[in-house]
């Protein structure tokens, strides 16, 4: 969903907006991560509507709102004196640090995603392929896109929590890259990206405790490991079938 609408500014934008999230909650006594959360999520719902309103493309706004965030986020440091120690925290993650509620947070928001994508397949599908073909037919693109930039952003945050915002990608990116190279079809992408991503998570996993690394850093590494094979792999049968 990112790599198709073109969105991948806007999760440095909303990593950058967790950290002011984060300088906010700091300031007022609060844990930076619920902080974080809360910033991210008005971020994603408030992305979406600007950018329709003013007509400029969602990348512009978010490298705004990047630039601005981490600004903020700088000044309210210095001005309360604050440390942002604990703040940069949320640049790093361990699925093993995650508490239940967190875990319960994640089950839900991937059970809503699967709930959205069954109901509004066919919307969907219509607005990755032509926004424009989509409005003519009648279907609320700009609802479903601001939809689809909600659950993204609060799948960033909940991702920070597994591997840290530094190697978000691992979760957010890397699945869907390998998924789009061999899926002929949105279908075959959402399940192609799904096994990835699970693969790469459990994989990383079991690889941090066999060989005691961090595991933010050995799901990545599984999760790059695995995108170049699906690469090899696939050039390896596009010339076996070339030469046929």
């Amino acid at each position: 969903m990112v790599v198709t609408l073109n969105l991948t500014t806007i999760r440095f934008a909303l990593m950058h907006m967790a950290l002011l999230g984060a300088a906010f909650g700091m300031l007022l006594g609060q844990p930076a991560l619920p902080s974080a959360l809360v910033a991210i999520t008005i971020g994603s719902f408030v992305l979406g509507p600007i950018s329709d309103r003013t007509k400029m493309d969602t990348g512009l706004w978010a490298a705004l709102f990047m630039t601005g965030s981490i600004a903020a986020a700088f000044i309210l440091f210095h001005a309360a004196g604050v440390s942002a120690m604990e703040a940069f925290g949320l640049f790093t993650g361990s699925i093993l640090a995650m508490t239940p509620m967190e875990m319960w947070a994640i089950t839900a928001l991937g059970a809503i995603v699967v709930g959205v994508f069954v109901v509004l397949y066919r919307e969907i599908q219509l607005v990755l392929y032509d926004r424009e073909l989509a409005i003519t037919l009648g279907v609320p693109a700009e609802a479903i896109r601001n939809g689809l930039l909600v659950l993204t952003g609060l799948a960033v945050g909940l991702s920070m929590r597994i591997v840290g915002a530094l190697l978000m990608d691992a979760v957010i990116l890397l699945p869907a890259l390998g998924a789009l190279m061999i899926g002929k079809s949105l279908r075959q992408v959402l399940l192609a990206c799904s096994v990835i991503g699970t693969i790469g998570t459990a994989g990383g996993l079991l690889l941090s405790m066999t060989v005691d690394i961090p595991s933010g850093a050995s799901m990545t590494a599984v999760a790059v490991a695995l995108l170049i094979s699906v690469a090899l792999a696939k050039s390896i049968l596009d010339k076996i079938k070339a030469k046929r």
